[in-house]
């Protein structure tokens, strides 16, 4: 080792510069096995999603979202084992929020359905009741003309 980067690494300066890189490092990797836990946690996320999104019929009612999530949960697999945390992380997220969509579009075309089928019995249940109606009209018709005799 050249002797002024001795004396350098050895003067106060160079031990301050030390331990600044050592907390920069420690700061750094710490964080970056937190983002590959985020990345992980975010990943089984979108998976469950996904299930859900399956279990809600999303693939008859919001077919592109579903797929998009798919396609992007594996881009972010891929990503994952190239070892791109950070972009494995966005694209999970990214995966999660498609299959949250898609689900929630499945919803709402199940209860729109729903709410479709109950208005049509709602206007089945009035036309009975004005049949209803106009039987006890004419019933009421019938029973004057006989009291009227």
């Amino acid at each position: 080792m050249h002797p002024m980067v001795l004396v350098h690494a050895l003067s106060p300066q160079g031990k301050i510069k030390k331990t600044i890189w050592f907390i920069v490092l420690t700061v750094v990797l710490g964080c970056g096995g937190q983002l590959q836990q985020l990345a992980v946690e975010t990943m089984e996320n979108a998976q469950v999603a996904l299930s859900s999104a399956n279990a809600m019929g999303a693939q008859e009612t919001a077919d592109t979202p579903l797929r998009t999530a798919q396609e992007m949960l594996v881009t972010a697999e891929n990503a994952m084992n190239a070892g791109d945390v950070e972009q494995a992380y966005r694209l999970a997220l990214r995966a999660y929020l498609h299959a949250r969509i898609a689900t929630e579009i499945a919803i709402a075309i199940r209860e729109e359905a729903n709410a479709q089928e109950v208005q049509a019995q709602l206007t089945l249940a009035e036309q009975n009741v004005d049949e209803v109606l106009q039987r006890l009209e004419a019933m009421k018709v019938e029973l004057q003309a006989l009291q009227n005799r």
